[in-house]
């Protein structure tokens, strides 16, 4: 048991120089303080080019940036990244060669027929319905 008596004894020991772990504590220490924001550096790189590789942008050069500005370079990255629907749109074929302006008629009616750009079909007003 520790008592205040027993206390003051371990704290002269420091006073005498007796203890020999203070320095590796010391050294310890200062090693993880740099140490863990050198991991945080690395890992923001490694997020952004895996981010970027989704997201069908050059991931070597977001790497890059992320580890020469690290966080100043990821919040650049939050900011300019491609949305996932625009990337997913592009990925479809969603750019494609737009379908002549002209009508064309119907196979059940022979009605003339409108191209409906939101469903990427043609209707036929006459019979209600996607062709």
């Amino acid at each position: 048991m520790i008592t205040p008596i027993n206390m003051m004894d371990i704290l002269m020991q420091f006073d005498n120089g007796d203890v020999d772990f203070l320095p590796g504590i010391c050294a310890g220490a200062l090693c993880f303080v740099w140490l863990v924001p050198f991991i945080i550096w690395i890992a923001i790189g490694i997020w952004m080019y895996k981010d970027a590789k989704k997201r069908d942008e050059n991931a070597v050069l977001w790497l890059i940036i992320g580890l020469i500005a690290g966080l100043i370079g990821l919040i650049i990255w939050i900011v300019v990244r491609p949305d996932m629907a625009e990337v997913e749109r592009k990925r479809q074929g969603g750019f494609q060669q737009q379908p002549p302006q002209q009508s064309k008629p119907c196979p059940s009616c022979s009605s003339q027929m409108r191209y409906i750009d939101e469903h990427n079909r043609w209707y036929c007003d006459n019979c209600q319905e996607y062709k």
